[in-house]
Formats: C-alpha cells, sequence, structure tokens
C-alpha cells in the first residue's frame, strides 16, 4: 500500500482573513469555504486549507499557535513564481513582513522569504526541477 500527499493545513485565528491575505500576497483564489468558516482552500495541484483553531483544538490536544509576533513554526510554505522579485514586492505591498529580500542561490534559483499575517514563513522561489 502506498500513500500519496494530500495537502498542507494551516491552523489560524481567521481561515477568512488568511484566505483574503493570500489572495492579495499571491494571487491565490478559494476554492470552498465552509459554511460556518472554520475552513478556507485554495487553489492549486496541492490543496492548501486554512483551519480555524477552535477547530483543530476538537480533534489535537495542542499544538503550537501560528502568531506574527512569535517565532514561526519549523515549516514554511513555499510559492513558485517566474519572477521572485515582483512577487516579493506584491507580497510585502500586500502586508507581509519581508524575511530576506530577493537573492540568487548556487543551485540556480532565486529565492526570498517573508511572513503571512499569523507569522507563517513563506518561501517565494523561480520554479526548480530536480535533476535527472
Amino acid at each position: 500500500m502506498s500513500a500519496e500527499f494530500g495537502g498542507v493545513f494551516v491552523y489560524v485565528p481567521d481561515p477568512v482573513a488568511a484566505a483574503a491575505f493570500y489572495e492579495r500576497a499571491f494571487g491565490f483564489e478559494r476554492t470552498f469555504v465552509s459554511p460556518d468558516n472554520q475552513y478556507c482552500q485554495m487553489q492549486g495541484e496541492v490543496p492548501l486549507g486554512f483551519v480555524h483553531e477552535d477547530f483543530a483544538r476538537k480533534s489535537l490536544p495542542e499544538f503550537a499557535q501560528n502568531r506574527a509576533g512569535a517565532r514561526p513554526g519549523g515549516f514554511e510554505l513555499c510559492v513558485a513564481s517566474k519572477d521572485v522579485d515582483a512577487a516579493f514586492k506584491r507580497a510585502v505591498d500586500a502586508g507581509a513582513t519581508p524575511v530576506a529580500q530577493p537573492h540568487d542561490v548556487p543551485w540556480g534559483q532565486r529565492i526570498s522569504y517573508v511572513r503571512d499575517l499569523n507569522g507563517v514563513l513563506v518561501e517565494i522561489c523561480s520554479p526548480w526541477s530536480i535533476p535527472s
């Protein structure tokens, strides 16, 4: 039996506000909002969902809350863009906190980092491929 990757879910205090931020900052689109606003899902090959913290607490005993003033969690969301500089500027103009300005890395990508309105670390990078 094999498994496949099913999605990424981020626990936030306000899923609708998080979805609206990702629309402004990265051009994502919502594909689903639950009637109670406890869950918002964004478009993409891999689902990105924002889940209300209270809903998550019903299933999980505890988790670290994502907050703008706290240290980011030990993960990042990755947004690929052909124009990293423009994507970084758009995100910052939309309210993202800049972490690392766009720069080139030895393996040929251009990358940058921001934090979203909930303090989640987001890498903005040029598309990449695995060498054959």
